[in-house]
């Protein structure tokens, strides 16, 4: 679901859900009249309490989990693009030839990553060829670089180091691209969100306007909750994703790659 239109999602789980139970809920006072008495209110509100309890624990444990694997996404993306401005910088204790060689395979980098590997996520796929393509030729040319001074030779492992560094980073930004809550929890959501808004529909009330409130307002949460869930699930996929701000700005800092 997180491949859909951000809006649709919304609309679905925000404004749909909401609706639907609250056409239910006049259904049920209709078909049940001696529903409104609250003979069965003791034991439905102690159901309800075990009920919500339980739901509540599950939602906002897959919340807080969604949340924090998009904020880990946005922090390896940020680190990716730290480590080639070290590659870039680093490259000054080099001749020029060499130095200008570096920056150019640091700008294809990031281009490539840009323009071919954020789309490629976005579709589920985990990175482009282009990117993988660039990044081996960075690790190419390191390995080969010439370097006969020792402050040479020093910064030549130094840049062997962010080079590790960034082929981390960014397999751990393709590792997030196939990462998401398992199908088998959104089940238990699913079924969750319907028991507990199922046992609120039943609790008996006189007022049909009182009750409608309430119930709509609960099936309202819910799908805000699970609407922020699915949102989020897969970082790079979707109407809200981790931007690659941090690889744009190296590139408006450095220029953009030869044509």
């Amino acid at each position: 679901m997180s491949g859909w239109p951000i809006w649709l999602l919304g609309l679905l789980l925000v404004v749909g859900m909401p609706a639907l139970v609250v056409v239910g809920q006049g259904g049920l006072r209709r078909a049940w009249p001696a529903l409104r008495d609250g003979d069965h209110n003791e034991v439905a509100g102690f159901i309800i309490a075990v009920v919500g309890v339980i739901y509540a624990v599950l939602l906002g444990f897959v919340v807080i989990v969604s949340w924090e694997n998009f904020s880990q996404a946005e922090h390896v993306v940020g680190q990716e693009a730290s480590a080639l401005r070290t590659i870039y910088r680093d490259s000054a204790a080099f001749p020029p030839p060499v130095r200008e060689r570096v920056h150019g395979e640091v700008r294809t980098y990031a281009a490539a990553a840009v323009e071919s590997d954020w789309p490629a996520m976005a579709r589920g796929e985990p990175g482009s060829p282009e990117t993988a393509h660039a990044l081996d030729d960075i690790s190419e040319y390191l390995a080969t670089m010439p370097a006969t001074t020792p402050d040479e030779l020093q910064y030549k492992q130094v840049e062997a180091d962010r080079l590790n560094d960034l082929v981390t980073a960014r397999s751990a930004r393709l590792d997030y691209v196939t990462q998401g809550v398992p199908g088998v929890l959104w089940l238990a959501l699913i079924v969750g969100a319907a028991v507990t808004i199922g046992f609120t529909m039943i609790f008996g009330l006189g007022s049909a306007v009182l009750h409608t409130v309430m119930t709509a307002s609960l099936a309202a949460l819910i799908g805000v909750l699970l609407f922020v869930a699915v949102a989020i699930d897969h970082p790079f996929a979707g109407g809200v994703a981790v931007h690659p701000a941090p690889l744009e700005r190296v590139l408006d800092d450095f220029g953009a790659p030869p044509p």
